[in-house]
């Protein structure tokens, strides 16, 4: 759970800039094209900052901007972050003052003309909306272009209206014209930059010098590999190759021929018609609590849910064989509505294959992860720490009718988190043997259904 007390308080003051003129058609950009992806609130944080840019000398306090916005602190730093994260907001602090004192600098956002030809952003708007929506967004923000040969250019020149001016200026006009200050211009959109960078040092190491320059990674260069890197999960390797076969002919690096190569490869590695698939992700290093070496068996389980994806534990629930296509959409689809980690949905997928036999019944499964994103749960134990309350409710509600004295001890008891004692499955202690054994034998499936039981009794 987000703590904002740790970054920002009520009391804490803030002042809103916006660095460059925001114009009335940026709302209608913000709103088609980037709320799909950061969400209502960040939105309405954003548009809420714009009417009070320079609003007043005086700084205003957080206190404020919650009952403006009728939102918990909470609410407001993780729609803050989601702005930051996608270029919309600068946050500056103010250093050792008491109360903390807040810059919050406002940045214009893409033109659609940029956000479409991204390559970064426009992919997650696919993803997110979808191919029928994104066509219609597509052309609703297209230009319309005109056949000018057929026009003749009739307009005056300035010559023609306005007289010459005099030869010489005057003081007074000299002294106005000097004026020195600095005023309002439109500044480029602020560019999107990465916690976990990509390791350039590496992939120079198998740079040609004769084929590319270490001069042609230039700073537009470098985001965009950073981007195709984050998208397509590019290591180094194969960036250099990617790289290398976009400067073969002219030494320089086409940022369209880059990203064709970069998607061609990764291709030609999942097959045709394939995009990025989120479920592939593991856990974000700043959502991770394990990273030393597991000192008990329950550490053990949260440091596989974090370093794993969706998918390979899919794998691992299927004895290794290939995760059915109509479960990897489900849980793709989990992920871009709402929001949750990898490391949570591999708790999700794992206490829902728990209760339900083996079954992803995609209802069940958008019930639990909308309960789940709606209370915020970020980390793989506070999704353990779910799970397992969830699996207390349903085992009550079970035992309810053969005593009604059940009821209410349960709702006396207080949870206690020693109670519990996590049991390591079989599939993640064998997993190298279920590589190499397509089929599982019955000792396994045995041990697995064993676990299976302990997992859901381990009160």
């Amino acid at each position: 759970m987000l703590q904002s007390w740790k970054e920002v308080l009520p009391g804490d003051h803030y002042r809103v800039q916006s660095a460059g003129l925001l114009h009335s058609t940026d709302q209608r950009v913000i709103t088609c094209l980037y709320q799909p992806i950061i969400g209502i609130e960040a939105v309405s944080l954003y548009f809420t900052f714009w009417q009070e840019t320079d609003d007043s000398e005086e700084f205003l306090t957080h206190h404020h901007l919650m009952g403006a916005m009728n939102v918990s602190l909470d609410r407001i730093l993780t729609a803050r972050k989601k702005l930051e994260a996608i270029g919309l907001l600068q946050t500056l602090k103010k250093k050792d003052v008491n109360p903390s004192q807040f810059l919050y600098r406002l940045e214009p956002p893409l033109t659609p003309d940029l956000f479409f030809k991204d390559g970064f952003l426009n992919l997650f708007l696919y993803r997110q909306v979808g191919p029928r929506e994104y066509k219609k967004l597509s052309r609703e923000f297209a230009s319309s272009s005109f056949e000018l040969n057929q026009y003749e250019d009739i307009s005056v020149s300035f010559d023609d209206v306005f007289e010459s001016m005099p030869t010489e200026e005057s003081p007074d006009e000299m002294r106005a014209i000097q004026t020195k200050g600095s005023w309002q211009a439109r500044e480029e959109a602020r560019a999107i930059h990465f916690n976990n960078t990509f390791d350039f040092k590496k992939m120079n190491a198998f740079l040609s010098d004769a084929i590319l320059s270490e001069d042609a990674l230039t700073d537009e260069v470098k985001t965009s590999i950073e981007k195709l890197a984050f998208i397509y999960q590019v290591d180094p390797y194969d960036m250099s190759r990617a790289l290398q076969s976009a400067a073969l002919h002219t030494g320089t690096v086409d940022i369209e021929v880059l990203r064709k190569e970069v998607r061609d490869f990764y291709l030609l590695e999942h097959g045709a018609d394939e995009l990025p698939a989120l479920y592939e992700r593991a856990q974000p290093e700043q959502e991770r609590e394990i990273t030393n070496a597991p000192q008990n068996e329950e550490e053990q389980l949260i440091a596989w849910y974090e370093q794993h994806s969706p998918y390979q534990l899919l794998q691992a629930l299927g004895q290794g064989s290939k995760p059915a296509a109509p479960d990897l959409r489900l849980i793709e689809n989990l992920m871009f509505d709402t929001k949750l980690n990898p490391g949570v949905i591999n708790v999700l997928i794992d206490y829902i294959t728990k209760v339900n036999d083996h079954n992803l019944n995609k209802s069940f499964v958008e019930k639990v992860a909308a309960q789940w994103a709606r209370a915020n749960v970020r980390t793989v134990r506070q999704a353990m720490s779910y799970a397992r309350e969830e699996q207390r409710k349903r085992a009550q509600i079970k035992t309810a009718p053969a005593s009604g004295s059940v009821k209410k001890n349960y709702n006396n008891r207080k949870p206690n988190r020693n109670e519990h004692h996590e049991v390591i499955p079989e599939w993640m202690k064998n997993q190298k043997k279920q590589k190499n054994s397509p089929v599982a034998n019955d000792e396994e499936v045995k041990q697995r259904a064993k676990w299976l039981e302990d997992y859901l009794n381990n009160i």
